[in-house]
């Protein structure tokens, strides 16, 4: 049994160049058994520097320790901390015009999804997992075929403009505790895990609720290119918002 390395797909939205996309992933398979590390963000466009911002979180999650079975305010904030600092020194301040100023000194702000998975199996011969959720980047665990887990979002009616945000200035993450969801569950052979940022995650759960099992479709890809002509053709017909679109899948065998 074991974790089959992530397939990833990242699209900018269209009208924007590769470079543009404000979406941001990382993951991380140690090869000493640890626990892999997942993660995906969501910069929102309305901040400055946000791409910065994405990079920053998603990088951080997979590559600093986050105790997630504890985590509360006061070590969120401090984990948080050392990327807030990077963030601002990756602003080049001097050139910011007097008119951005306002913008720029509030933050940037981006949505995480954090996903852990202990590679050693438990006693159930299964492995553990948690989970960390700010905004509307999602996890979907399919199981027999069917959707096991849905997280943090479970409708596609959930979705909206004000999703909930972390922002690289902590004087604007009042209240950002209550915002923080969590999960833990277990992967078992044959399972499979999918992360998507929002645009994606809402297409799956409407084709979910018309009946569908859409993720079978997301399978299918073997390349960027058949990737980027599926999703081209569902913006075209505007079955998913035009959006920056990121899928992970991750098989259990």
């Amino acid at each position: 049994m074991g974790l089959r390395p992530s397939r990833i797909f990242e699209t900018a939205k269209a009208g924007n160049r590769p470079g543009e996309c404000e979406d941001a992933c990382r993951d991380s398979y140690p090869y000493n058994g640890g626990s892999a590390r997942i993660a995906v963000c969501d910069g929102a466009s309305e901040s400055a520097f946000a791409r910065e911002w994405a990079e920053i979180l998603a990088e951080a999650f997979v590559r600093s320790p986050l105790d997630l079975s504890s985590l509360d305010d006061a070590s969120l904030a401090m984990w948080l901390s050392p990327g807030q600092e990077k963030w601002d020194r990756a602003v080049p301040w001097e050139r910011i015009p007097w008119h951005g100023e306002a913008k720029t000194g509030a933050g940037a702000m981006a949505a995480l999804l954090g996903l852990e998975i202990d590679q050693t199996t438990n006693e159930a011969g299964a492995f553990s997992w948690r989970a960390l959720a700010v905004g509307d980047c999602c996890l979907f665990v399919i199981r027999n075929g069917t959707l096991a887990v849905s997280f943090p979002m479970d409708s596609a009616a959930q979705f909206n403009n004000t999703p909930s945000l972390i922002c690289s200035n902590q004087a604007n993450n009042a209240g950002l505790w209550q915002r923080v969801h969590r999960l833990q569950g277990e992967c078992l052979p044959g399972d499979l895990v999918i992360l998507a940022s929002d645009a994606l995650a809402c297409w799956l759960l409407q084709e979910r609720e018309s009946g569908g099992k859409p993720w079978e479709t997301l399978l299918e890809f073997h390349s960027n290119r058949e990737w980027d002509d599926w999703l081209q053709a569902r913006r075209s017909e505007r079955a998913m918002r035009n959006d920056d679109t990121t899928l992970i899948i991750v098989k259990v065998e």
